[in-house]
């Protein structure tokens, strides 16, 4: 607890020599803890913008959680020893026959998808067909892989509709049982140079199954000649192709009314791992046939929001460095005001001062400080962001700032009351850290040593 007269001491130390201001290395002391603040509050709006509109685009076009019933192995043929002399004696010793293939995926009114759809927070349900394909083009021979979904036209308008990096040949964003929809990883890998580029929109390629069927000459893989309607960017999605859903059952070999796919769309996308885990106890409920594995959102875009995350800290602790440099400059002042008053720091412990008194009175210092240029600070950085939409139009009012606010107009800004409050808190902490040293400088000023030679 600071006392009066310490306070009035630490107020007389901030002064300048008239006592009517504060001093000038106190003023620059503040003003650089508000810009600091002032700084972190904006730039923590303009990332909590810019993550929200990230990430809507994420949750609004992505299901929030995948279901997939992984596709049996085939079984392995059984062999039995060549018996016909001629077959052994072209050298052929075993005949070997191939069980029929298990059935792919699952039917929509099994009871355990019915038991998943009956959980709480689901909006829509869409279900697909799905599994590995190549894609050719027939020119040039550039081959990509590419993760092939048999969507719905319902999910491929949820998917593509809204998409500001899709591109359609046709204006729309519904797939004819022969076009498909390619990413732009896809695009990029069957370039000659491996750009990005909509050359292919309206092109005819090939798209080829590794699972395949046996005829007389022998085991030949699923083709299809397909037309490129649409050419779309995105997130997790970049290295699939989207096909109409009966389309993609017939070339992946999967029998009508089966599928092995559910995307679910909830009404909090941030639930998505609550929910991915009640599926999971649904799942764990059933025969375990097939075997099924869920993912969410947030899984298949992992790595972009962990880079998100990076940048955020790594921003906000830049910015943080404008503090530090002011708390610089309050150190800095401070073991100089020690050594400049003195004879005052004596002349207080000679009159009963304590040591712990005369430290408050630089911890005083440094509190107020922090208070009055945290407040201004916040004064400053929250006059920007609930006025930015103001400060815009006025900045688009001058012709040399027109490019500026054309930029800034398409700036989403989200102030975060834990960031604002985490902000006065950092400068809080840094300004009166840098106040403990010389205050305990000063504590230590012996009056005996000082007033010996006066």
């Amino acid at each position: 607890m600071i006392r009066s007269y310490e306070r009035q001491a630490s107020f007389k130390y901030l002064t300048g020599r008239g006592g009517r201001f504060l001093s000038l290395s106190a003023l620059f002391s503040l003003l650089g803890i508000a810009v600091g603040v002032a700084a972190l509050i904006i730039a923590s709006a303009f990332l909590n913008g810019q993550r929200e509109g990230l990430l809507d685009a994420i949750q609004g076009r992505s299901p929030h959680v995948v279901i997939t019933a992984q596709n049996p192995l085939p079984p392995a043929p059984e062999c039995a020893p060549e018996t016909d002399p001629i077959n052994l004696a072209l050298g052929i010793t075993e005949r070997c026959t191939q069980a029929p293939a298990p059935i792919k995926g699952f039917v929509a009114d099994d009871p355990v998808i019915a038991a998943i759809l009956a959980l709480p927070g689901i909006r829509d349900v869409f279900f697909e067909v799905s599994g590995q394909a190549m894609v050719v083009v027939p020119d040039t021979g550039a081959v990509s892989g590419t993760f092939l979904r048999g969507l719905s036209m319902p999910a491929i308008e949820q998917r593509l509709g809204q998409n500001p990096n899709a591109y359609s040949a046709s204006s729309t964003a519904e797939l004819a049982r022969d076009e498909v929809a390619l990413g732009l990883e896809v695009v990029i890998n069957l370039h000659p140079e491996r750009r990005a580029s909509l050359g292919l929109l309206g092109e005819t390629l090939d798209l080829v199954s590794p699972d395949g069927t046996t005829t007389i000459i022998g085991w030949t893989p699923r083709r299809r000649d397909v037309r490129v309607n649409i050419i779309f960017g995105g997130f997790a999605e970049r290295n699939e192709t989207y096909m109409s859903l009966e389309a993609a059952r017939t070339f992946l070999g999967f029998e009508p009314g089966r599928y092995n796919g559910l995307q679910l769309f909830l009404h909090d996308a941030d639930a998505a791992q609550t929910l991915a885990a009640q599926v999971q106890a649904v799942l764990a409920t059933g025969d375990n046939s097939p075997n099924w594995t869920v993912s969410t959102w947030h899984d298949r875009n992992q790595a972009f929001v962990a880079t998100l995350g990076i940048q955020r800290v790594v921003l906000m602790f830049v910015l943080a460095l404008i503090v530090v440099v002011a708390a610089f400059n309050i150190l800095a002042s401070q073991i100089m005001l020690v050594r400049d008053k003195r004879k005052g720091i004596a002349l207080l412990r000679t009159v009963g001062a304590t040591s712990a008194s005369v430290g408050r009175v630089f911890i005083g210092m440094g509190l107020f400080l922090a208070l009055f240029g945290c407040g201004l600070g916040l004064g400053i950085g929250l006059g920007v962001v609930l006025n930015f939409s103001a400060i815009v139009a006025f900045l688009a009012s001058i012709p040399v700032m027109a490019g500026a606010a054309d930029f800034l107009g398409s700036v989403t800004v989200k102030l975060s009351v834990g960031d604002t409050v985490l902000a006065v808190a950092i400068a809080l902490s840094i300004t009166l850290l840098a106040t403990l040293y010389p205050a305990w400088r000063a504590s230590q000023t012996e009056p005996a040593e000082v007033l010996r030679y006066v």
